[in-house]
């Protein structure tokens, strides 16, 4: 039997890999909201903790847009909104990175509370509930 997985097996794995993804999704919203708290002044913890939270966003795109991957040839539907979230995910990364580049901390904190906070709490209340919809119709 090495070798052979059943529909069971993968459903129940992918029903673990959305559950994985929604925790993974509200560390990232807590630091999101940890990240309003340093000061600009203590600049070096500012910047760790941007590092992480851009390498944490990536690493969620590429989670996610494997997982929508694979409900579409699962299931032969897409979840309206995934491909439009992950582009404008992606335009936030870019915009913080040239924010950041520039020291412009005002529109980077401004980026982080309202443009990636408003896009990752879609995921939260939208997207993801509709991807664990689709994985048990």
């Amino acid at each position: 039997m090495s070798g052979m997985t059943t529909p069971s097996y993968n459903q129940d794995f992918l029903l673990s890999t959305i559950g994985l993804t929604q925790e993974y999704l509200s560390d990232i919203i807590i630091d999101i909201q940890d990240i309003g708290e340093f000061s600009v002044a203590r600049e070096f913890f500012w910047n760790r903790r941007l590092s992480k939270l851009t390498s944490d966003i990536s690493q969620f795109v590429e989670l996610t847009t494997l997982l929508s991957k694979t409900l579409t040839l699962k299931t032969n539907k897409t979840i309206s909104g995934i491909k439009e979230s992950h582009i404008h995910l992606l335009f936030i990364l870019k915009a913080m990175n040239q924010a950041q580049m520039k020291q412009d901390y005002v529109a980077l904190e401004e980026l982080i509370k309202y443009e990636l906070k408003d896009n990752l709490t879609q995921w939260k209340i939208d997207l993801i509930p509709q991807t664990k919809k689709l994985l048990n119709t």
